[in-house]
């Protein structure tokens, strides 16, 4: 009788360490898949991790210091949660703050470089309408003030859509007033909805001065506003010079050509506390 209940006692021991070796959290970069792959190592190699801004870092692949290593590194805002396929990146803050990878090659905008996966915003806060996901920005930020192209889940009225915003100019922030060219993506039916339960793949290339961006596939559309509307039918020819024939932006002349990079996460415009799901990530650039 004895020896019966030792034995069953060791296999009850043994299940529940089974389960909570299975219900712990993993490190984003020693996540392994099913057939064994780390499909996040790759990118995690290439970006440091900020947060609540761009002067904190979290983890970062270019230092020695043992402390900002992604391997190993596992936070409550920073994970793959227990079971699941996908590395998740939680944000709450005041407005303009934010926990998202900076990418640690600058690149012309002349060569090919692109950042792409899978993403999602798993959920937003009430009162918290616009979190920027992807960005295109530029070393000289501090004077330019602003990144070349941001794609933000937008919340209006109650409805959820992707909404790029590109910068036209690169003059001192200073001294001009920044205007914008504004993508949406459109539904079937022309509305600018998203379905916040769907993962949805993203493409940014910046290639030969021009910026491709796609989701699922689907080149935003140009819009622009008349007494507070935006509209595609909005636009004039001369708010479309930007704007090639594939519908692709086109980066103005008086940019730089040189100091360009990538980032993405969760950047939340308003204070608020943001969810933001990978299920792919990975980043082709030239230095």
């Amino acid at each position: 009788m004895k020896k019966t209940s030792l034995r069953k006692s060791i296999i009850v021991a043994m299940s529940v360490l089974s389960y909570s070796a299975f219900a712990a959290d993993t490190a984003p970069y020693n996540y392994e898949n099913s057939w064994g792959n780390t499909p996040f190592q790759s990118a995690l190699d290439q970006v440091k991790l900020t947060s609540p801004d761009g002067s904190t870092k979290l983890a970062d692949a270019s230092s020695s210091d043992p402390d900002l290593s992604f391997d190993g590194y596992v936070t409550s805002d920073f994970k793959v949660p227990s079971g699941k396929n996908y590395m998740q990146i939680t944000h709450e803050g005041n407005a303009s703050s934010r926990t998202e990878f900076r990418h640690l090659t600058e690149f012309s905008s002349s060569d090919a470089n692109r950042m792409q996966g899978t993403i999602r915003v798993s959920s937003t806060s009430s009162g918290l309408d616009e979190v920027t996901v992807l960005q295109v920005h530029h070393e000289d930020s501090k004077n330019i003030g602003a990144p070349l192209m941001r794609i933000a889940q937008i919340v209006e009225n109650g409805t959820k859509f992707y909404e790029a915003k590109l910068r036209l100019s690169a003059c001192d922030k200073d001294s001009c007033d920044a205007e914008y060219d504004t993508y949406r993506w459109l539904d079937e039916d022309g509305e600018a909805t998203v379905n916040p339960k769907k993962n949805r793949s993203f493409y940014v290339r910046v290639k030969e001065g021009v910026v491709k961006m796609l989701l699922d596939g689907e080149r935003g559309t140009l819009m622009c506003a008349n007494s507070g509307e935006y509209t595609a039918s909005n636009c004039s020819s001369s708010e479309k010079e930007h704007t090639n024939s594939s519908g692709d932006h086109v980066i103005d002349s008086d940019w730089p050509d040189y100091g360009f990079y990538f980032k993405t996460g969760a950047y939340i415009q308003d204070a608020g506390k943001a969810v933001v799901r990978y299920k792919s990530l990975t980043f082709h650039v030239n230095d």
